[in-house]
């Protein structure tokens, strides 16, 4: 089998990447190679609106099988490419082979395992794939009291999902505070004094020592002797990006895939995009992100520089996420910073509160803000603006952004 262009992963990179391909280069050849049993779809919803039975299983689908066969797109599901002959530019799957021009590798992440004492009990769950959501709906009656290791983005979305749905969630998070990745701690502790008022209940510094039970997990056993009675678990500790294929290929891994600013790894017709790659931004400094955006957007450049072009990276990624009544954005660096201002009331119905470092805006968090003021504050990041002397500015309402 040949392809001028080979996707190895069907998550929303690998498909950004197919749907750009078609508009740049609508003659060549694609082959998609996923693991999973089903077309690429949409992982945002699977924690929130789908979750909750407000989106159907088919809306989640990118795109049926008419429009794959229509661009000339031969999609290879639950298939695994074992390694890359880079030499021969030859994919060698696990059961035949392809023939390639130019490759992607966006092979995502797996979601992380903690190895717990009677972790083999029924009722634990991953929280990546379409069938662990499903797994996580069947168990989903109210009144019941899930548990929740891990207080990061899936673990919150989760959380707030099943309390909407009637449940009684209790969140482990072993670090002081929740999105400890994401956010400061005086953040995390209005959000999280938010989702208390709302009936999730926290136990922060705090990791789960046993499950106990019989055939089916009953009650966690936590690092400090507390007993949590438990109907089920959910595992949200993170993702470890996939990198087997890469390394078994002879190709740059650290953190991720290596990849230059147009998203090449070390071999010149190979590439890398989504939560898997390792890349060289705008400003020089090497990132790997775990969120749709980016994956979207990587997807997209990758394929652009497949076709031929030499686009570098030159996006603000951003994350996002919809929790109860709350709509979060996110940009930046939000962890490293010398002061921060906030627009309007830490802790309301709504509020900004922007990161500064050595007279730089480096950064944000977002909570129900108007777009206008979302995108002035990208600018305001994107293009090192100095706002020394200013920060006073940032944290007037009546202030216009962009006049900055």
């Amino acid at each position: 089998m040949e392809a001028d262009y080979l996707i190895v992963g069907g998550g929303p990179s690998g498909f950004s990447a197919v749907r750009e391909l078609r508009e740049v280069d609508p003659k060549g050849s694609v082959v998609l190679v996923t693991n999973e049993k089903y077309l690429p779809y949409d992982r945002p919803p699977l924690s929130k609106d789908y979750l909750r039975g407000e989106t159907s299983r088919e809306a989640l689908f990118y795109e049926g099988e008419e429009f794959y066969r229509r661009n000339n797109v031969l999609v290879l599901l639950g298939r695994k490419v074992e390694r890359l002959n880079l030499r021969d530019r030859e994919a060698v799957l696990d059961d035949g082979e392809v023939r390639f021009g130019k490759a992607l590798l966006a092979t995502g992440g797996s979601p992380r395992r903690v190895r717990i004492e009677g972790d083999d009990r029924k009722g634990i769950y991953l929280y990546r794939t379409l069938d662990d959501v499903d797994a996580v709906r069947a168990e989903a009656a109210p009144g019941r009291r899930p548990l929740i290791i891990g207080g990061g983005f899936i673990g919150m979305e989760v959380a707030a999902s099943l309390t909407l749905m009637g449940l009684r969630p209790t969140v482990v998070e072993v670090k002081p505070y929740i999105w400890n990745t994401f956010v400061d701690e005086k953040v995390a502790s209005v959000l999280q004094e938010y989702f208390e008022s709302r009936g999730v209940k926290f136990l922060v510094n705090e990791s789960v020592r046993e499950l106990r039970g019989g055939e089916r997990v009953e009650r966690a056993i936590t690092s400090s002797g507390r007993e949590v009675e438990a109907d089920f678990v959910v595992m949200a500790v993170g993702i470890s990006p996939n990198v087997e294929l890469a390394q078994s290929s002879g190709l740059q891994v650290e953190n991720g895939i290596v990849t230059d600013k147009f998203l090449r790894t070390s071999h010149h017709d190979v590439f890398a995009s989504g939560d898997v790659a390792n890349f060289l931004d705008a400003q020089g400094k090497r990132r790997r992100i775990e969120h749709w955006n980016n994956a979207d957007y990587t997807g997209k450049l990758s394929a652009r520089n497949m076709a031929g072009r030499e686009e570098p990276y030159d996006y603000l990624s951003t994350v996002w996420s919809d929790i109860f009544d709350l709509h979060i954005e996110a940009a930046g660096e939000t962890g490293d910073y010398d002061e921060y201002v906030v627009r309007g009331k830490l802790g309301g119905e709504s509020f900004s509160v922007i990161y500064v470092k050595g007279g730089l805006v480096t950064g944000y968090l977002a909570v129900n803000r108007r777009e206008e003021e979302l995108e002035a504050l990208n600018r305001l990041i994107k293009e090192r603006v100095d706002v020394t002397g200013r920060t006073k500015l940032l944290g007037e309402e009546g202030t216009d952004l962009k006049s900055l």
